[in-house]
């Protein structure tokens, strides 16, 4: 085989309504997006990954137009996405999207080569193989040694936005090789984002809602240099020319080529891979650029750099539900606002851009979107793969609307009073151990992780419940008697298991005698102190060892 196109073979896992999973080219996926429910990668990141190339392929399909809001309402009423556009401009760039093509290789570069003319096995590529561990992989020897075509592209695709840093195969004519070894330049792009991936009911509705066409200001969000990798001249093993003065806008970095790769494959398919250094883009500042992530500010930066303001990408922390780091997520106020103020973080481009679309009528009320996050966490110094953070939250439109401010401030204020809550019954556990004559640090945390998961699924639903008919007040001290009711039955919990001799206590490190009612007190007092509440939210249970 001398030809795979991307175009017209099937390689895209599509899942439909009902479950079932088929692979299709670019050109059914989109010719069928509003039969889809979403694309399915062999892990979340890939999913990530094969979105913004759909993305960057549709913004460049669609018309321009001087009313972007009004032309994207259009787009979001038709029945299917404009297939014809999406064709005629694959059409444009087919020898581009060739995955073997002899010249100009998909996401690669064709003569591509080290010194010693070796190739690495596809654990490699592959991010659910950790190289080196082939014990922790589903994946017999077997089928590390060949894989298909379809396969191969989808993780190209993955290795571009996501791959680990490190020692790369030394490319011959790249300046930067030192003993045919290519240095750590850092993981990927997307590697570096906390990615937001907002969904809706159809692979259609969820690109057209991460379909930016306008800034807050009403400015075309792409400028005439802001291209896709497939536009560009080939690359070549050597830092592109560009690459100095950074991406050009979000088509730019959707297919950022953060790497020089090349498959090596027969008729069968392929069975070895060849990846060195690509270009690198600067973490500072991309915030205008790159809209799938949100946003934090850097003193150490601004310090760094001798910068005013200085914005990196806000990654995700495994160890953190995605709901308990809401006031990242939910735009406090309008973004252009926010920068000139220096605020703290800054959301995702992408939820802005709902918010806006729900304030013009463009999304109709009471419409729910699921805002995924995905991201890598990486291992010591970004070579490895630690975990992949996939997380979901289903929220109403109106949340990150203009109108929907109080409800979100309320929100991110249920965040708030619940973690002190938490700490409050934390620290309860942790005096009764100190109490008991054990430390305070184990059953701390263990007592924190119970909470968080009691809690996990009762906030979910909670939060998916605010609309715009919602009264945040009331709803507040529903969430507030909601917690107070979860944590006072795991109080009781932890008091019962303290045992006799933590009823007779002991001192604690700062010399006060510590026993289980006196822990009980202090409980009570932080639980009061950590959730408001009127006449209307009491406990409708109290702790019986109060004394």
């Amino acid at each position: 085989m001398t030809t795979f196109s991307l175009c017209s073979e099937p390689w895209i896992p599509a899942r439909r309504p009902e479950g079932a999973i088929e692979e299709l080219s670019l050109v059914e996926v989109f010719r069928q997006a509003h039969l889809i429910r979403d694309i399915v990668g062999e892990v979340p990141t890939q999913t990530f990954a094969l979105t913004r190339l759909l993305l960057a392929i549709l913004h460049r399909s669609i018309e321009e137009s001087d009313e972007p809001l009004q032309y994207w309402r259009e787009l979001w009423k038709a029945d299917e996405l404009p297939a014809v556009l999406v064709e005629e401009y694959l059409d444009a760039f087919q020898e581009r999207f060739d995955l073997l093509h002899p010249i100009t290789p998909f996401f690669q570069v064709a003569d591509l080569h080290t010194q010693k003319g070796e190739v690495s096995g596809l654990e490699r590529l592959i991010a659910d193989v950790p190289n080196g561990q082939p014990f922790f992989t589903t994946r017999s020897q077997r089928g590390l040694a060949r894989i298909s075509f379809a396969e191969a592209a989808r993780w190209i695709v993955h290795c571009q936005a996501f791959d680990t840093s490190g020692i790369k195969s030394g490319a011959v004519g790249d300046d930067r090789v030192k003993g045919g070894k290519g240095y750590p330049i850092g993981t990927a792009w997307a590697g570096a984002l906390g990615g937001i991936l907002i969904e809706g009911v159809t692979l259609k509705q969820s690109l057209l809602l991460n379909l930016i066409l306008a800034t807050e200001d009403g400015r075309d969000t792409s400028g005439p240099d802001d291209l896709p990798a497939w536009e560009r001249d080939p690359l070549t093993p050597a830092v592109e020319d560009r690459a100095g003065a950074g991406p050009r806008g979000q088509i730019d970095l959707f297919t950022w080529q953060s790497r020089r790769l090349r498959l090596a494959f027969d008729d069968d398919g392929v069975t070895g891979v060849l990846i060195c250094n690509g270009d690198v883009v600067p973490q500072q500042n991309q915030h205008a650029r790159e809209p799938m992530t949100s946003w934090r500010r850097s003193e150490p930066q601004e310090k760094a750099l001798g910068l005013p303001l200085v914005y990196m990408p806000r990654t995700h922390d495994p160890e953190r539900s995605m709901w308990r780091g809401l006031a990242a997520l939910l735009p406090q106020c309008r973004r252009i606002d926010a920068q000139k103020t220096g605020a703290a973080a800054l959301p995702a481009l992408t939820l802005e851009w709902v918010g806006r679309l729900r304030e013009g009528h463009a999304i109709e009320p009471g419409f729910v979107i699921r805002t995924r996050a995905i991201g890598m966490a990486y291992g010591s110094q970004s070579s490895t793969v630690a975990e992949i953070i996939d997380d979901a939250l289903s929220i109403h439109a109106v949340l990150v609307s203009e109108q929907g401010r109080e409800l979100a401030a309320g929100a991110v204020d249920a965040v708030t009073a619940t973690e002190e809550a938490v700490t409050a019954v934390a620290m309860l556990a942790g005096n009764l151990a100190v109490a008991a004559g054990g430390e305070a640090a184990g059953d701390r945390d263990r007592a924190r992780e119970q909470a968080y998961f009691l809690l996990d699924s009762p906030y979910r639903r909670w939060l998916s419940d605010l609309d715009e008919s919602t009264d945040i007040s009331v709803a507040l001290h529903i969430w507030y008697d909601s917690v107070r009711r979860i944590l006072w039955t795991l109080a009781q919990e932890l008091i019962g298991a303290a045992g006799p001799t933590a009823w007779v206590g002991r001192e604690n490190s700062l010399g006060r005698h510590v026993d289980t009612p006196q822990a009980d007190v202090w409980f009570r007092r932080a639980l009061a102190k950590a959730l408001p509440t009127t006449r209307d939210t009491r406990p409708t249970a109290t702790p019986e060892t109060e004394q």
